[in-house]
């Protein structure tokens, strides 16, 4: 590669040489160039590498594209050929596919209207209000003491 033989000295020279590239192919903004010239002023190895890149670029785009010599011909595409058993095949997998899919659709019944509001229901396979009766009463438990009066010290300790 063109910049082999020397290494780069810094990261402003790898910056450069990058800069230097997109400059050939002119995609480098005013700026860039402008700071890249500055590099180039005071930098020989970069500035030698640049003027490598510019004279390889130019003599490869000068160069005439060459036609090959061997003419092929475009392939052409033939259709995919089906017997005609399998078409009919096809057709009737589709044709049983639909009408099982619209017969299923058709023998779904619709989910039942829900329990009015008003009436507790504690089963929703009973609606047996005596399992209601049957449930034990909940009782408020006395909140727990604290071990330790808050603001004194722990028990044991004097």
């Amino acid at each position: 590669m063109a910049g082999e033989a020397h290494p780069l000295r810094s990261g402003r020279c790898e910056r450069a040489r990058q800069w230097a590239s997109l400059r050939v192919d002119g995609e480098l903004t005013e700026l860039e160039d402008a700071l890249l010239e500055k590099h180039l002023e005071a930098c020989g190895p970069c500035r030698s590498f640049a003027a490598r890149l510019t004279a390889a670029t130019e003599l490869v785009r000068a160069t005439p594209q060459e036609r090959p010599q061997i003419d092929y011909a475009p392939r052409v595409r033939r259709p995919a050929a089906f017997p005609i058993g399998r078409r009919v095949a096809i057709v009737a997998v589709a044709a049983a596919a639909a009408l099982g899919s619209f017969v299923g659709s058709s023998l779904q019944k619709p989910a039942k209207a829900p329990a009015p509001a008003s009436v507790p229901q504690v089963s929703f396979l009973t609606r047996d209000m005596a399992q209601l009766r049957q449930l034990p009463h909940q009782t408020k438990q006395p909140k727990p003491t604290p071990a330790r009066v808050p603001g004194e010290p722990p028990e044991g300790v004097v």
